[in-house]
């Protein structure tokens, strides 16, 4: 191993003026449970934020402020490909970074901040009835939603790879984060269009929703700080051998991490497709209302919950991360091909049953996928002797910044091409074209992306002996 790379946790300043050691825990065994629930639990407020933003806001743009489908389409794309640039950028700030709270923590703060300020925010926005700036004030406000998202998510996610140097250790950790975002899912999913219905539905309900979990947002975000402050971190290396073409080029020959990215790029783009397209689908294939949209949310939760434990268990087994994000990879590919089948007389129990089943594929994808990161990253260490998780986590941050864009880009032009109707009174008739373009981004297309994402996956080549060699 690189005798350059730099193991020991940061020290901070106690209250005796004497350097105290935060983590002072052995970082190859099991993490504090409560460390674990308090680093999970930051997941819960983005979480929340970034369902009901995918679940709610195209529509709520759409059916409600006047803005048409390619135009939110085409917007949402820029507010990624910003986000593209930035979350490197949070990354190297965060691993250069001196501060007494430590190189990540400071960032949780803040950007529980911003992100609630901007949730709260864009479900206040003027209509196009309003103002003729009402698309300018959106798309800025989406802006101050994807600065927040960054300056939370890059620094969060770059801890698990300093917290743990174990294996099975680091999908344990990431197990507390994959049950929190079950939870932000059914506030997000479930909760959140059975709250706006309650309150009113329309512009009005939304408002209301919007101040509540801005609220939820900002707390899980201090208390995440709070709960970590004994978490394990390493400090950044000042001076390397290394030039800046020979870091870069360590990076992007990362083989182990750069499949990861391409898997995260394919995965996310399904998933932001279907989002966007999902809640269409209840409302005008299905024909029912946000009430409804609330169960399936409640089920696809339920399923996340229940599946989670299901594929930790397995994982120390199997002791095959790749093998068991292939076979939930599969899976989830075959229940999204099952909605092409679904229809308004389909039973509610049967739709629920989807719902579930897609549940308990999401946790599986997201407990593997979030724990094979920290072992690519701390392979860059091995090889470069540099601790830059902060740029790594960056980097596989855009690539979901990149499928978001993508993937809601790709469903508001190929419904406003299909001939979609926007309104500002809520639904309206749609054209059987309209219809169509509706399932294939529910169903085909989100399948199809996950199943090239398995055939990436063939390719990963960084296994458990790999990993535990590297942290001796």
């Amino acid at each position: 191993m690189n005798k350059n790379v730099t193991d020991a946790p940061t020290l901070n300043p106690g209250e005796d003026g004497q350097p105290k050691v935060a983590g002072a825990y052995d970082p190859a065994k099991a993490l504090p449970l409560l460390l674990c629930i308090g680093w999970g639990v930051g997941t819960f407020g983005i979480s929340v934020m970034f369902n009901s933003v995918n679940l709610l806001l195209q529509r709520y743009a759409t059916d409600f402020l006047g803005i048409a489908a390619a135009s939110y389409g085409v917007i949402y794309f820029l507010s990624k490909i910003y986000d593209a640039i930035t979350d490197p950028l949070m990354g190297a700030i965060s691993d250069r970074t001196k501060s007494r709270a430590g190189r990540r923590r400071p960032y949780l703060v803040l950007g529980g901040l911003v992100s609630a300020a901007a949730f709260i925010a864009l479900f206040n926005a003027p209509s196009i009835e309003e103002t003729p700036y009402a698309i300018a004030i959106f798309a800025g406000l989406l802006i101050l939603y994807s600065t927040g998202y960054t300056i939370f998510n890059v620094p969060y996610l770059a801890m698990p790879a300093e917290m743990t140097t174990n294996y099975l250790e680091r999908a344990r950790l990431i197990s507390f984060r994959v049950y929190a975002i079950g939870f932000g899912s059914l506030a997000g999913l479930s909760f959140a269009p059975m709250l706006v219905a309650m309150w009113g539905g329309g512009r009005e309900g939304h408002v209301m929703l919007a101040w509540i979990y801005g609220a939820l947002i900002l707390i899980a975000s201090i208390t995440c700080f709070a709960a970590t402050s004994q978490a394990r971190a390493t400090t950044n290396v000042e001076k390397s051998p290394l030039s800046r073409a020979e870091k870069l080029k360590l990076i992007f020959t990362n083989k182990p991490f750069m499949i990861l990215v391409g898997v995260k790029t394919l995965h996310l783009a399904s998933l932001a497709v279907t989002q966007a397209a999902f809640i269409y689908f209840v409302v005008y294939v299905l024909d029912k209302g946000y009430g409804a949209l609330g169960l399936l949310g409640l089920a696809n939760a339920a399923g996340m919950l229940v599946g989670n434990p299901l594929w930790y268990w397995a994982a120390k087994r199997l002791r095959d991360k790749r093998i068991l994000y292939m076979c939930a990879s599969v899976f989830a590919g075959l229940v999204l091909l099952s909605w092409w089948f679904s229809s308004a007389s389909e039973p509610m129990e049967v739709t629920m049953l989807r719902k579930f089943l897609h549940g308990i594929t999401t946790a599986g994808s997201l407990l593997f996928g979030q724990a094979m990161l920290p072992d690519a990253i701390a392979h860059d260490a091995q090889r470069s002797g540099l601790r830059r998780e902060g740029i790594f986590a960056g980097i596989f941050t855009t690539a979901e910044k990149f499928a978001f864009a993508v993937g809601g880009a790709i469903t508001g032009i190929f419904l406003g091409l299909m001939g979609y109707i926007s309104s500002t009174t809520g639904a309206t008739d749609q054209p059987e074209t309209a219809i169509r373009a509706i399932y294939l981004c529910v169903s085909v297309l989100p399948a199809t992306l996950l199943f090239f994402s398995v055939l990436l996956l063939t390719q990963y080549n960084l296994s458990e002996d790999q990993v535990e060699a590297a942290a001796r």
